[in-house]
């Protein structure tokens, strides 16, 4: 007695798309961290590529006093 086969669009032995909410969400949730995962790889590479690009002209350290760039006078109090 053969069993009967149920077609899917992947054709027979595979599973039927869609599946239940579970397995749903959980499709829907690795495929948000693969968009951000290739979001992260492309800035990363963009930043690689040219990384002088993004960069201020001026350093945080222009304009900054003695004591905040780390000149300090220790007090006892």
């Amino acid at each position: 007695i053969k069993k009967p086969v149920t077609l899917t669009p992947l054709g027979p032995g595979f599973p039927p798309l869609g599946g239940d909410a579970e397995q749903r969400t959980a499709f829907a949730f690795v495929g948000l961290l693969m968009l951000f995962l290739i979001f992260l790889l492309v800035r990363c590479f963009r930043i690689l590529l040219d990384p002088y690009s993004r960069m201020p002209a001026s350093s945080w350290t222009d304009h900054k006093d003695g004591f905040e760039r780390g000149q300090f006078d220790y007090a006892l109090v």
